[in-house]
């Protein structure tokens, strides 16, 4: 699983299971999401996004709804 650390304000972790197609995600308010079936492409693309907050929750939320865990 890759796993890149960002600690903008917004997201702490971002990690993500290609073989699961799972992007996990970790908030900077401690919560956690999970968006299974993820396309990689689309994790690319959040990742190069100039405005990565934007991104996540226009695409990333929007095309695969978020499960939120409970840590």
């Amino acid at each position: 699983m890759e796993q890149t650390t960002i600690r903008d304000g917004y997201f702490d972790t971002l990690q993500f299971d290609e073989t699961n197609k799972q992007l996990h995600v970790r908030f900077s308010t401690g919560k956690y999401a999970l968006h299974y079936e993820v396309n990689k492409f689309d994790y690319i693309r959040l990742l190069s996004s100039n405005n990565m907050r934007s991104f996540y929750e226009n695409t990333i939320s929007r095309k695969y709804p978020p499960e939120m865990i409970k840590i």
